[in-house]
């Protein structure tokens, strides 16, 4: 049953990504930082879906992720590893109005401050397992879909499509001041070059963005966008702001206070004679994915 679930949530995510369509689940870190009673603590989640600051659980009909890292990272840049959330199938409790109750881990933690806690910018990360999908036509003439790579699929008879996707998320939070948070050595990465902990509505917040330590830009091989969406910001008709990503470099002004997520998403392809050979015989494209999420204040 969990394997099906998964399956159908993933075939969906996928087609969002083929076509283009901004309905693909997107992965991100939600913060909410509480300094009431001294020395105060952190509330760390994961977001998945859609809308900001929770939409779905990691596991549902709609999508499905797995997570492999989920990182307190330090103003060193030292690394604590925080428990990634459990992925099990649980029972579901039928309301008497015809709803379905269904418990789930969205990977709800608390990160509580002491005396001890070093000054600076923590970060907070998750990263998604590499996931491979695949569209074939099997011995029998039928379309199907699986998450295996093309060279573990037996009996082929052609491929209707193979990529692999893997997501990154992660938010900040500051102790006493806000230090310059360093790069973590992603595939693609978002590196916030604004102070995050003071964003106010009507601020310009700016990004550096890489593709394996390689500055991401706009050429004659793809146009590459930073998106920022906010439930404070389109309303039902779902638009988004967007900037160019030039050199490296993106920047968009925060129209409206709330829970803001910027992201990038990066298709490659898979050829014989790019960096990307040693994946030749595993799939045709690769898609990357990277969020930074933040709260903007009001002015």
């Amino acid at each position: 049953m969990l394997r099906n679930l998964k399956l159908t949530g993933l075939t969906l995510a996928l087609t969002a990504l083929c076509t283009g369509t901004v309905y693909a689940h997107s992965l991100w870190v939600n913060i909410n930082e509480s300094f009431a009673h001294p020395p105060g603590h952190v509330i760390t989640s994961l977001g998945w879906g859609h809308a900001m600051p929770l939409d779905d659980f990691l596991m549902s009909e709609a999508g499905a992720i797995e997570i492999e890292k989920y990182s307190l990272v330090g103003p060193d840049n030292s690394i604590t590893p925080i428990p990634v959330p459990v992925i099990k199938q649980e029972k579901t409790t039928e309301s008497k109005t015809g709803m379905s109750i269904v418990p789930g881990d969205l990977g709800l933690r608390k990160i509580s401050l002491t005396d001890k806690t070093i000054p600076g910018t923590y970060q907070v990360t998750a990263e998604s397992k590499a996931t491979y999908f695949t569209g074939y036509v099997d011995a029998n003439g039928k379309h199907k879909m699986t998450t295996k790579p093309m060279d573990e699929i037996k009996g082929a008879k052609s491929f209707d499509f193979s990529t692999r996707y893997k997501a990154v998320g992660k938010s900040y939070f500051g102790v006493k001041k806000w230090t310059q948070p360093k790069p973590l050595g992603y595939e693609l990465e978002i590196m916030s070059e604004t102070d995050m902990s003071n964003v106010k509505a009507g601020d310009l917040v700016k990004f550096t963005v890489t593709l394996n330590g390689k500055p991401l830009t706009c050429d004659m091989k793809g146009m590459n966008y930073l998106h920022m969406t906010s439930n404070t910001f389109g309303g039902p008709d779902q638009y988004m702001l967007t900037a160019y990503v030039m050199d490296g470099k993106a920047q968009i002004r925060v129209p409206t206070p709330g829970a803001w997520r910027a992201s990038v998403t990066v298709k490659k392809e898979v050829t014989k004679d790019n960096d990307l050979k040693a994946l030749v015989k595993k799939c045709r494209s690769i898609y990357y994915g990277a969020s930074v999420s933040f709260t903007a204040k009001p002015k």
